[in-house]
């Protein structure tokens, strides 16, 4: 016995370390599910963003060499010994090399024009004045070494303005060819052409450093599969985002794949920390019916011997024929068949109860009077009653509707609970046994001025092997299973078992069972 007491505690506490290890493993199997589709998700979200970014330089280094192209192909045009030239050769040359310009300068460091030439509909000295009003502080002509190509970009009276320029030194002097290029052009024609593509996968806009739309519409919902860059060399004041045509199903499903999988891993964790829950309650159940049972094999030993050990002394006695008088010869004969009673209810207990929990019960039903059943069980339970035991009162009606009953099934129901009325009462009490019909329903009570039953016991005292607190803290032994027979048998016939308070102390057993005629 020691060896085992000592290990329960050690299987416990196995069981319960088992029981955390699951628990540590689903939450880290929750994590790292969570992390794994987390890191598949950003992995094709960044998938999909390289490829726009790819996108975004193709077109934005289209747009720049465009740009560029046209440029140089008018810088090629400018003979510094005649400058007159120029007047007369890009101007025919114009829309076939340089689509992109509108006008071109010929200035000198101080910013003087020596040449001014326009295409279109445009005055010819437009840009030339704007260029020595606005443009020409902006450009910083005198610091800039010959051969650099350089660019501006800025907005003049609320106008976008790019201009290019290159340095050049001719002999031994210093001139600077300065471009306008036509972004209305740009805006108009390039963009278009890039951009427009019906069977493009990607949505495309320009917009300024204010945010405002240059070209194109605004890009909502593309949410992180949005690209923006700027413009590094010509147009570096304007900005080209690109978002797939799909980005805002992709964000959708993006946030609805977050959601689904939080939800998922959430679900799993929540199902194995449950079935964790479950285990430890039921382990823990175990563990209190294997106490539970270990005290009913106990207290059924215990039950048992002293009845078997009074028959064997009081029995020997006789045997033997030390007896010193009729009267004791007859105590004794009392005491022993009174035992044997006793023994015979508990093994009849437990035989009902094997045959209970093994699902092998069984009851025959007829037709019988619960006011007669009761009365006769009443006289044949007063025989195991002594003269300094509580005083047994009966308030029976006469007769009652026939019901389907198990005779057998009912006496053992009301015999556990007059035993337990009796092993709790004190001497002189006083146990009651009801029967009355109301509203076609039977009802056998027992009352008894015992300790009464704990409130918290209360839903619990119908349980197997339980004992209340009240039962405890008695003398009075019991093997926990009467009032589980009594509940059993009253749901086999269709009724319910209850308790309640009595005042003003003790406890009333309250059976009802319907009244139902033969089948």
């Amino acid at each position: 016995m020691p060896s085992r007491l000592t290990a329960l505690p050690w299987r416990s506490l196995a069981r319960w370390a088992l029981l955390g290890v699951i628990a540590a493993a689903a939450v880290f199997l929750s994590g790292w599910t969570w992390r794994t589709s987390g890191r598949l998700e950003r992995l094709g979200a960044r998938t999909v963003i390289e490829s726009t970014v790819l996108l975004v330089r193709e077109k934005i280094d289209r747009v720049e060499a465009m740009v560029i192209n046209a440029d140089n192909n008018v810088l090629h045009l400018v003979d510094p010994d005649d400058l007159t030239t120029l007047s007369t050769r890009w101007p025919f040359l114009a829309e076939r090399v340089s689509p992109t310009v509108r006008s071109v300068l010929v200035v000198d460091d101080a910013g003087h024009v020596l040449r001014a030439v326009t295409r279109g509909d445009d005055p010819r000295d437009r840009f030339a004045t704007l260029f020595s009003q606005r443009i020409h502080s902006e450009l910083r002509l005198s610091e800039q070494p010959p051969g650099g190509h350089s660019h501006w970009h800025g907005y003049v009276e609320g106008e976008a303005v790019l201009v290019s320029f290159l340095t050049r030194r001719h002999v031994g002097q210093r001139f600077h060819v300065v471009l306008e290029t036509d972004l209305e052009y740009v805006r108009r024609e390039v963009f278009p052409t890039l951009f427009d593509d019906p069977a493009a996968r990607a949505r495309f806009n320009v917009t300024d450093e204010a945010n405002h739309v240059v070209y194109g519409r605004a890009l909502s919902g593309a949410g992180e599969f949005l690209v923006s860059m700027r413009f590094p060399t010509t147009l570096y004041k304007w900005r080209m985002a690109v978002a797939p045509r799909q980005a805002p199903a992709l964000e959708a499903g993006a946030r609805s794949r977050r959601w689904t999988e939080a939800g998922s891993a959430g679900l799993s964790l929540a199902v194995i920390l449950v079935g964790v829950v479950f285990l430890a309650l039921v382990a823990r159940q175990e563990e209190r019916l294997n106490g539970l049972k270990s005290e009913f094999i106990a207290t059924v030993s215990h039950e048992l011997k002293t009845p078997l050990a009074l028959i064997r002394m009081f029995g020997e006695m006789l045997a033997s024929d030390r007896v010193s008088s009729g009267a004791k010869r007859k105590q004794y004969l009392d005491t022993i068949v009174r035992e044997s009673e006793r023994l015979t209810g508990l093994i009849e207990n437990l035989l009902d109860f094997a045959r209970l929990e093994g699902g092998k019960a069984s009851y025959e039903f007829v037709e019988a009077d619960l006011a007669e059943l009761t009365r006769r069980a009443v006289e044949a339970f007063r025989v195991r009653i002594v003269q300094d035991r509580p005083t047994l009162r009966t308030d029976i009606a006469p007769s009652t509707t026939p019901t389907r009953l198990d005779e057998r099934a009912v006496q053992l129901l009301l015999f556990n609970l007059l035993d337990n009325a009796f092993k709790y009462a004190a001497d002189g009490d006083e146990v009651i046994v009801r029967v009355a019909e109301s509203d076609g329903r039977l009802t056998l009570e027992v009352e008894d001025r015992g300790p009464g039953i704990d409130p918290d016991d209360g839903r619990r005292i119908f349980e197997r092997f339980f004992r209340g607190r009240s039962a405890q803290g008695s003398k009075a032994r019991g093997t926990g299973i009467g009032l589980s027979l009594v509940k059993h048998i009253a749901r086999a016939h269709g009724g319910e078992v209850t308790v309640r308070g009595a005042r003003p102390r003790g406890a009333i057993f309250a059976v009802t069972i319907p009244i139902r005629a033969e089948a």
